[in-house]
């Protein structure tokens, strides 16, 4: 499919218009959501309301546990009473993965006390406590922008790029001078692969023993965080420090893995016939129509830029993921 883009033209397979649609429909629904807690907060009247209930749900889903914060609550408004759950002035609920923000929330809020809310005069029936935005909206133009770009990246880049045909290593002139890299690459390769495997499965077997020892603890899944912390050394902290030593131990080996992968990716290069194409690690358009075409459909050359690129990819996502969990706990 062709896309008129200004001077130049985009051509989206199926893949990247299905991205482009998905990037478009979170960037739409991001700001439209938004725009509505702007207006919410701006634009509301504070009124008294009276608590009837608050409790902490969890909510048992495939990324796991969260906890959401429920708050009823009733309120007048210009003589007519009402009946909100609403917590903030967003039209998506808002979770938490860790218990005690949740009870952090609901604290201020117990049954039979009163607190105040705030109302749209435009909309009376539909009120909330906490003047304050929610990160989702931001977090969906975050990503819509993301997907936009690697979409119209796919779009711009070469028809076919990775299908070259490769001299054959005799007629390449040897570098002129070897790397530790190149004179090490078998060695690197092994421990790289090696290494992965054995943190990828401690990594896991850490995991489901961090599951029995949650399981045993005296508050279990919805017992004290403070209580489980303090136990840095016990059943729940051991296998979480032993978790977290072999995610940063697969991160170290992918990169190993990678630093080979590019030396091999410059070998190859070396056998494309002249004119050569540009680098794809230089010229993302490339990289990205690249890591999106199948195997099936790339050559020898293609093949390395794509495993190499989905190397880069990965560690840049496990750091991200680390620094984040890191982040949060602090």
């Amino acid at each position: 499919m062709k896309v008129p883009l200004g001077i130049t033209t985009l051509h989206l397979s199926q893949r990247s218009a299905l991205l482009l649609l998905l990037a478009v429909g979170l960037l739409g629904f991001g700001g439209y959501d938004y725009v509505q807690q702007s207006q919410a907060v701006d634009n509301v009247v504070p009124v008294q309301a009276t608590i009837t209930d608050s409790s902490v749900d969890r909510m048992d889903g495939g990324r796991g546990i969260d906890y959401e914060p429920e708050i009823r609550y009733t309120y007048q408004y210009q003589g007519e009473t009402y009946t909100s759950e609403q917590v903030f002035p967003s039209t998506g609920v808002r979770t938490y993965s860790d218990r005690s923000r949740a009870e952090s929330v609901v604290e201020s809020y117990e049954p039979g006390t009163t607190a105040r809310a705030y109302v749209s005069p435009a909309d009376p029936d539909d009120a909330f406590l906490i003047r304050e935005r929610t990160p989702w909206p931001l977090q969906a133009i975050a990503a819509g922008g993301f997907l936009s770009v690697i979409g119209v990246l796919a779009g711009l880049g070469a028809k076919n790029p990775g299908q070259q045909e490769l001299r054959p290593a005799s007629e390449v002139q040897p570098a002129p001078r070897e790397t530790w890299v190149d004179s090490h690459g078998e060695t690197i390769h092994r421990l790289s692969k090696q290494g992965l495997g054995v943190c990828f499965i401690g990594f896991w077997l850490s995991l489901v023993v961090l599951v029995f020892g949650l399981l045993n603890t005296t508050g279990d899944f919805g017992g004290s965080p403070q209580a489980i912390q303090a136990e840095l050394l016990g059943p729940v902290g051991l296998p979480m420090l032993v978790g977290f030593s072999f995610w940063v131990g697969m991160i170290i080996s992918l990169c190993l893995y990678g630093v080979w992968s590019f030396t091999e990716y410059r070998q190859l290069r070396r056998r494309l016939p002249d004119p050569k194409p540009p680098s794809p690690f230089r010229h993302p358009s490339r990289l990205v129509t690249i890591l999106g075409t199948d195997d099936g459909d790339l050559g020898e050359y293609g093949h390395r830029v794509r495993l190499t690129g989905w190397v880069l990819l990965i560690v840049a996502g496990m750091t991200a993921t680390l620094a984040y969990l890191l982040y949060t706990a602090s």
